[in-house]
């Protein structure tokens, strides 16, 4: 490659990461106001309860359209509650628990181990 090749070749590289920098500046400034589950067509994409969630008017399915608008931070919408998590896991583990000990006991196996 002659050396006119590789100038014109890394100016080429060059616009491309300029490009690049623009769209990942501007992905970075939308992500801290948009919300991630919101399609491009406003509908919610998530698999969990969100309190901007609304049914799509004019249609009959099961969609969900996002009402979210901008002005704050949407990642306080989502319905979570860590106490009710971590309780609902600690009773997971319990509930497998027991049921394996059930199932020992009835297999004749000495529960203790």
């Amino acid at each position: 490659m002659s050396d006119s090749e590789k100038q014109a070749f890394q100016e080429r590289l060059d616009r491309m990461a300029a490009i690049f920098a623009d769209i990942v500046s501007h992905a970075e400034e939308s992500s801290r106001t948009r919300c991630p589950y919101r399609d491009r067509h406003d509908l919610c994409t998530a698999m969990f309860r969100c309190r901007n969630q609304a049914p799509v008017a004019d249609r009959d399915s099961d969609e969900l359209v996002c009402t979210h608008d901008g002005t704050f931070d949407y990642r306080t919408a989502w319905e979570s509650n860590p106490r009710a998590y971590e309780r609902t896991r600690e009773k997971i583990v319990r509930i497998k628990q027991d049921a394996e000990e059930r199932r020992r006991r009835r297999s004749g196996e000495d529960p203790i181990r």
